[in-house]
C-alpha cells in the first residue's frame, strides 16, 4: 500500500486539470502542496502581493486560454488575493484560489484569540462563482471536479477551495482514491438550436445593411475566425468592443473603429446588428443616440450566459450557447442558403471616415511641440517597432484609452485591457503571466505611471523568473484622467499630483533594465535597446500631462457618458 498526501493529492488533481502555474507564496499550512508541484509537471510563481497572482493568471488565460491556481494564506494573505479575485469574476476569467486554513481547532469559526485568523469563506462567497471548504483528504478529487465544473459552466470564472493544513497534511491510501479527467465528469460547450440558426439567418439574409458587433467572448472562445467568415459573407462591417479589441484584426478590409464618428454611424444605420460574445456594456455605448430605432432595428445577440442577454439593448434574438459553434452554424446555413455578398458603398464610407479620423488624430499628434513626449505618439513607435505579433497589455486611466486608439492591429488572444471592470494596476503583473503562457511571443506592456505603482515590484518576480517582458511607463506624474471634470467644475486639481517617480531607477534597483526617455526622437532606440536585454526591461518616457489630456473630442465625450449618462 503506498500513502500520499492531502497535498500530494491535490498536485495530482490539479496536473490532471492541466494547470501547469500556481500563483502565491508558501506557508506551513499549504506547503505539502507545493512540495508535490514539481512530481507533478507544475511550477510555483512566487509573488510580492497576493492579488498580483490573480492577475497573472489573468494574463496568462487571456493569452493563452491556460488556467492558473491562486494562492491566499491563512487571515491577511486570503485577503490580500480578494481584489485580483473580484476582477476575475468580472472579467470572465477561470481561475482556482486555494486559501488555506489553521488547524480545525481554532476555526470555523475563529475566536478573537485566532491569530490571522477569520471567516475566509463568508469573505469569498461574493468574490467567486463557488467556494467550498474541503474537511476530509478523501474528497479532495470530488470537490476539484465540482469547482471546475462550476468555473466552467456558463460564463468563466473564479472558483475558489479553503482547506485547512490538516487535510493537506494527512496522509492515505492512494489506491482508495478515483481521479476522472475532464472529459468524464464535464459536460462540452452546448452549440445552437437548429431553430435560433434558421431565425438568424432569415434575419441577416434579409439585411440591406447588417453589421456585427465582436466581443471579448469572440476572443477568449476562439471563434473569431468563424466570425470573419460570417462577415464575409454578408459583406458587412465588423467592429470589436472596447473589451474585444483583438477579437478582429483592426487591418481587415471590413473593420470599423467603434469608439469614433464611423463607427457611431454603422450602429445607427444598421438594420440587422449581430452581438457575438459582449454584455454592451456601458463602454460599448449602448444608448440610444448612437443606435437606430430600436423598433426597427433587429438585434441578435449570442452569449454563453443567458444574464448578459438584453441587459442594454432590446434584442429580437438570443442565442444562449457557445460562441465559437454558434457562429460556425451560422456560416454553414448561410452557406446552404447561397447568401453572399459583396461589400457595398456604405462599408467604403465607413471605412473612408475611419481612415479621416485616423489621420487627422495622427496628424494632430505628431505635430505636437513639446515638453514632453505626446503619449500617442509614443504609442505609434511602440506599435511601430514590436509589430502586430507581440502580446500587448494595456493598463492606466488615459494611457488605455490612447493605446485602445493607436497601437497596432493584434491577431487573436494578443491585446489584455482593463475594459471590463477597469481595475487599475493589472498591466505589470498580467505580462508576467502572458510570457509565462507564451515564453516565445514578445509582451509589451504600456501603462500610466499611476497604474504602475500598484505592482510595480513584481517586476522583481520577473527578473527573478527570467521574464524578458517590456514595461513602457507613460510618466506625467499624475492622475490625468481625473483632472478632465476637476478643471472643467473646480477650475483647478485636487489629489491628482503624484509627483516625479524615476520608474527606469526602480526597475534597475528591481534587477531589471531601466531606460529614461525624455524626447519622442530618443524612444525607438531605447525600446531597441531594452528588446534586446536579458531579463525584463523598462523604459520611463517623460510624457507631458497636457499632451495626456487631450484624448479626440470624440472619445473624450463617449468615454464621460459612460459616468454621467449620455448627453444631447
Amino acid at each position: 500500500m503506498s500513502e500520499i498526501t492531502g497535498g500530494e493529492l491535490l498536485a495530482r488533481c490539479l496536473a490532471q486539470e492541466g494547470v501547469r502555474l500556481v500563483f502565491g507564496l508558501p506557508c506551513p499550512e499549504i506547503d505539502p502542496f507545493l512540495a508535490a508541484l514539481d512530481g507533478h509537471g507544475m511550477r510555483q510563481v512566487p509573488v510580492r502581493h497576493e492579488s498580483a497572482g490573480a492577475h497573472m493568471a489573468e494574463g496568462l488565460y487571456k493569452t493563452s486560454g491556460d488556467v492558473a491556481v491562486v494562492l491566499g494564506n491563512p487571515g491577511p494573505g486570503s485577503a490580500n488575493l480578494i481584489p485580483g479575485v473580484i476582477n476575475a469574476r468580472h472579467e470572465g476569467v477561470p481561475l482556482l484560489a486555494i486559501t488555506s486554513q489553521h488547524r480545525m481547532g481554532i476555526v470555523y469559526p475563529s475566536p478573537p484569540s485566532t491569530f490571522q485568523g477569520q471567516d475566509q469563506l463568508d469573505v469569498y462567497r461574493a468574490a467567486v462563482k463557488w467556494g467550498a471548504p474541503v474537511f476530509a483528504r478523501e474528497r479532495i478529487p470530488e470537490l476539484v471536479r465540482a469547482a471546475f465544473r462550476e468555473m466552467w459552466s456558463g460564463r468563466p470564472g473564479p472558483v475558489q477551495l479553503e482547506i485547512p493544513a490538516p487535510v493537506l497534511y494527512e496522509t492515505g491510501d492512494e489506491s482508495a482514491i478515483r481521479m476522472l479527467p475532464p472529459h468524464r465528469y464535464r459536460a462540452r460547450p452546448q452549440g445552437p438550436s437548429p431553430e435560433a440558426v434558421a431565425d438568424a439567418v432569415e434575419l441577416l439574409a434579409s439585411a440591406r445593411t447588417p453589421a456585427i458587433i465582436a466581443g471579448a467572448g469572440v476572443d477568449r472562445g476562439e471563434a473569431g475566425d468563424a466570425l470573419l467568415r460570417v462577415a464575409e459573407r454578408l459583406g458587412c462591417p465588423i467592429m470589436s468592443t472596447m473589451a474585444g479589441r483583438s477579437s478582429v484584426p483592426r487591418d481587415h478590409p471590413q473593420y470599423v473603429f467603434g469608439f469614433g464618428p464611423a463607427g457611431d454611424s454603422v450602429r445607427r444605420e444598421a438594420d440587422v446588428v449581430l452581438v457575438a460574445g459582449s454584455r454592451l456594456g456601458n463602454l460599448d455605448l449602448p444608448f440610444d443616440k448612437y443606435w437606430g430605432d430600436p423598433e426597427r432595428q433587429k438585434l441578435i445577440q449570442i452569449d454563453v450566459d443567458p444574464r448578459n442577454i438584453g441587459v442594454t439593448r432590446p434584442v429580437d434574438l438570443a442565442i444562449v450557447a457557445d460562441a465559437r459553434l454558434t457562429l460556425e452554424a451560422l456560416e454553414a446555413a448561410l452557406d446552404q442558403a447561397g447568401v453572399r455578398h459583396a461589400p457595398g458603398p456604405s462599408l467604403r464610407r465607413y471605412r473612408e471616415a475611419d481612415l479621416a479620423w485616423q489621420q487627422e488624430l495622427r496628424g494632430a499628434v505628431e505635430g505636437w511641440q513639446g515638453p514632453g513626449v505626446h503619449p500617442a505618439h509614443a504609442m505609434q513607435v511602440i506599435g511601430e517597432l514590436f509589430g502586430p505579433e507581440a502580446i500587448y497589455v494595456a493598463d492606466g486611466g488615459n494611457t488605455s484609452l490612447w493605446a485602445h486608439a493607436t497601437l497596432p492591429p493584434t491577431r487573436a488572444r494578443s491585446y489584455v485591457n482593463i475594459l471590463e471592470l477597469g481595475m487599475l494596476g493589472l498591466g505589470v503583473p498580467a505580462s508576467l503571466g502572458a510570457k509565462l503562457g507564451n515564453p516565445d511571443r514578445e509582451v509589451v506592456c504600456v501603462t500610466g505611471d499611476g497604474a504602475a505603482g500598484f505592482y510595480f515590484m513584481e517586476l522583481q518576480s520577473a527578473a527573478r523568473e527570467g521574464l524578458d517582458v517590456r514595461v513602457v511607463v507613460f510618466a506625467d506624474g499624475s492622475w490625468t484622467m481625473e483632472e478632465l471634470n476637476e478643471r472643467a467644475l473646480y477650475q483647478r486639481t485636487f489629489g491628482t499630483a503624484m509627483g516625479t517617480v524615476r520608474w527606469d531607477e526602480v526597475a534597475a534597483g528591481l534587477g531589471c533594465e531601466g531606460i529614461r526617455v525624455d524626447r519622442i526622437e530618443d524612444l525607438e532606440e531605447a525600446l531597441t535597446r531594452a528588446r534586446a536585454a536579458r531579463g525584463p526591461a523598462v523604459v520611463c518616457v517623460n510624457t507631458s500631462r497636457d499632451a495626456n489630456l487631450g484624448i479626440p473630442a470624440d472619445m473624450l465625450t463617449r468615454f464621460f457618458e459612460v459616468y454621467q449618462g449620455p448627453g444631447d
